[in-house]
């Protein structure tokens, strides 16, 4: 099997099988964009190549978040807007936010300066007092609402939409004067901020609500499906960002971007060349044309760098050797 990529950007084509068993030949594509001092964008031919893993924010995956999410998919649905950012601080402010604007997608996400569990009025717990800001604040679920608490081993209690987070325990005594989330979604009520994980970072596969798609693994499932997927398995398992961070309908890669709070700057806007991949193949002499989108839109504002990626999933014979050729154009 040959792949002709007569474009800029990289490429990883490999075997899969979708839902139902049927066997797959996966091309994914990546441009990558650096922008230049004046603040235009170049593309940069140094880009990663398309990951076929998660890439983890901490040494250890089982006990961090993720901070690039693995490519390899059949499909995913819609477009994925995932950001890697720190939010920057005023002089003297306790609290920064970052917003992130593209598409129908528009979501802001405050840092507060590092603050403690306190007991609160009424019962339970409250974050305290935030110190000043004095350096830029990761925006990663390590620094927000969850958490998980494995005092119980049989038993485990933990914030399924984020396991790596703060503010889970047994006895919630002994979180008093311990770090508190410092990380809130301000368009929520004043009283709901505290206990919904707030990021920009992509979802592992096993937190909600991305785990709710993967389908039902039952005694029917075991019976006349397994090893393939469940029949009510829903692509949407694919989609590896808060569903805040999702666009249903595809996005265009010209869509205009604004960052705010993200940059030294505090303002970073752009606007991407409205370049995308065509791809054909020939199987058995006979030359097709595939239809694809723009699936995942990562912006790492740290090395003011964006990814596109493509991706295209072609019905493959028995053999793969009777793939003469897939184009990417």
């Amino acid at each position: 099997m040959n792949v002709t990529n007569r474009t800029d950007g990289k490429h990883l084509a490999l075997p899969m099988k979708d839902r139902d068993g049927r066997q797959r030949l996966v091309v994914i594509v990546k441009y990558t964009y650096r922008a230049t001092p004046r603040g235009a964008l170049e593309r940069d031919d140094d880009g990663p190549e398309p990951r076929p893993v998660d890439v983890p924010n901490g040494d250890d995956p089982a006990k961090s978040s993720i901070k690039v999410p693995s490519d390899v998919f059949d499909f995913k649905p819609g477009t994925d807007v995932v950001l890697i950012a720190d939010a920057h601080p005023r002089v003297g402010a306790t609290y920064a936010d970052v917003s992130l604007r593209v598409g129908p997608i528009a979501k802001t996400v405050r840092a507060h300066g590092l603050r403690v569990w306190q007991r609160g009025m009424l019962g339970g717990l409250v974050p305290g007092p935030a110190m000043p800001l004095r350096a830029p604040v990761p925006i990663v679920y390590e620094l927000a609402w969850g958490g998980l608490d494995l005092s119980v081993p049989d038993k485990p209690l933990g914030e399924p939409r984020n396991y790596v987070g703060r503010g889970i325990s047994r006895d919630p005594a002994k979180l008093v004067n311990q770090p508190a989330a410092q990380l809130e979604l301000p368009s929520k009520p004043l009283g709901e901020r505290g206990n919904v994980p707030a990021s920009f970072g992509a979802i592992h596969r096993h937190w909600q609500p991305r785990a709710s798609f993967g389908g039902t693994y039952d005694e029917t499932w075991t019976e006349t499906r397994m090893p393939l997927l469940p029949a009510d398995f829903d692509a949407r398992f694919n989609v590896c960002v808060p569903h805040d961070q999702w666009s249903p309908a595809p996005l265009s890669p010209d869509e205009p971007i604004e960052l705010a709070g993200a940059t030294e700057d505090g303002l970073w806007r752009v606007r991407l060349p409205p370049d995308a991949p065509r791809f054909s193949s020939v199987i058995a002499g006979e030359r097709r044309t595939h239809g694809s989108h723009l699936d995942t839109v990562l912006v790492d504002a740290r090395e003011r760098r964006v990814e596109l990626t493509w991706r295209v999933s072609i019905p493959a014979p028995a053999k793969l050797e009777l793939i003469d050729e897939v184009r990417i154009a």
